[in-house]
C-alpha cells in the first residue's frame, strides 16, 4: 500500500512538472512555425476580394445547388 502511494505521488509529480513546458507554446526552432514568404500576405492583411463557386443541398430531396459567392 505505501509503495503504491510512493509510486502515485511520483507519477503526480511528473506530470505536474511537465505542464509548464507544455504551455510555453512554439519556439522559433520548433517544427510547427508558420514561414512568411512573399507570396503570403503577413498576419492580419487579407488577400483582395474574389469570386468562388459554392455548392451545398436544397430542398427535402437533397441536391445541389451551385453560385457565385464574393469572399474575401
Amino acid at each position: 500500500m505505501k509503495i503504491t502511494m510512493l509510486v502515485a505521488a511520483a507519477a503526480l509529480a511528473v506530470t505536474l512538472s511537465a505542464v509548464p513546458a507544455l504551455a510555453d507554446g512554439p519556439r522559433a526552432s520548433s517544427s510547427n512555425t508558420i514561414v512568411q514568404s512573399a507570396a503570403q500576405p503577413p498576419y492580419g492583411q487579407s488577400a483582395p476580394a474574389h469570386y468562388e463557386w459554392q455548392y451545398h443541398y436544397v430542398g427535402h430531396h437533397p441536391r445541389y445547388e451551385g453560385h457565385w459567392v464574393l469572399v474575401n
